[in-house]
């Protein structure tokens, strides 16, 4: 029996000890977490704001999806290591900054590419992970011509029609988007493609019509139709010709007739005849 009470005793100090420590280990846990900010969700635990590199692009991806999407797809430039912009783990704490504080700069890496008149980055680049793919913001609307200095001088120089236009009107959707002209105008043929529209037509220049030589005269005839069917209806030898060869190169040039004829007749009728015309008629239909 004394042998039993002394086990029994034995045991209960064991349990008081074991106990014990158990409840020292449970504070001292619960000190750590506290002192270490775990139950605070405003501060950042330091496991988000270690420096080493020791996570990848493809582990942020892991939660940022959507993200790593828009980067890996239409990244452009910036398909480079998260830490390269985002040096520092999740800055943002909501309650104690604003969320702008918390974005890098683009001004770390760019400087002010555009100038000083553009120097609100994202109120053109929207997207910042996928830079060169955005919509347009009324910013953007209003100051093509701080990028685009060429064109903007061209649709001033050469006055048409789309020199009234903003540049949205054609360049609609997004940035970049080019148009077919066939969205606003008649081709002359069915067939035409916007690559023949381009040939002829620079679209920032449109009146200033230049075309290759083999352009065919039917192509000419949705303007002139007149002088197209003069000229297939005369069975002179010009009606053989494409228009441009007494047109060439440039909308609105005319060849003299010495250029192909030099003087055909006698030096008296030259002397008192000094339009061919006068004798020949139009060139679309000779008359002898």
């Amino acid at each position: 029996m004394f042998l039993h009470i002394t086990v029994t005793r034995k045991l209960k100090l064991y349990l008081v000890l074991m106990f014990s420590l158990l409840g020292i280990c449970f504070l001292l846990v619960n000190c750590s977490s506290l002192s270490t900010g775990e139950n605070d969700e405003n501060t950042i635990a330091p496991e988000y704001t270690q420096q080493e590199d020791l996570i990848s692009s493809r582990e942020c991806g892991q939660c940022h999806t959507e993200i790593f999407k828009m980067i890996k797809t239409d990244g452009g430039k910036h398909r480079i290591n998260c830490r390269r912009c985002h040096e520092q783990f999740h800055t943002y704490q909501p309650g104690k900054m604003d969320f702008q504080d918390a974005l890098p700069e683009c001004a770390t890496c760019h400087s002010l590419p555009h100038g000083e008149a553009l120097d609100k980055c994202t109120e053109c680049h929207q997207q910042v992970h996928t830079p060169k793919t955005f919509g347009l913001s009324t910013t953007l609307t209003i100051n093509c011509d701080k990028c685009h200095q060429e064109i903007d001088k061209q649709i001033k120089t050469f006055a048409t029609q789309h020199s009234n236009f903003y540049c949205s009107i054609c360049h609609h959707t997004k940035h970049g988007y080019k148009p077919e002209c066939a969205e606003c105008h008649q081709p002359h043929l069915e067939e035409m493609t916007q690559a023949d529209c381009v040939t002829c037509h620079p679209p920032h220049k449109a009146l200033e019509v230049v075309y290759p030589a083999e352009t065919a005269n039917e192509v000419c005839a949705a303007c002139h139709r007149l002088a197209y069917e003069t000229l297939n209806n005369s069975r002179r030898k010009h009606a053989a010709f494409n228009c441009t060869k007494c047109h060439p190169d440039k909308h609105q040039t005319i060849m003299q007739c010495t250029d192909c004829h030099q003087q055909p007749h006698d030096k008296a009728i030259h002397e008192n005849i000094q339009i061919c015309g006068q004798c020949h008629g139009i060139a679309h239909s000779l008359v002898l």
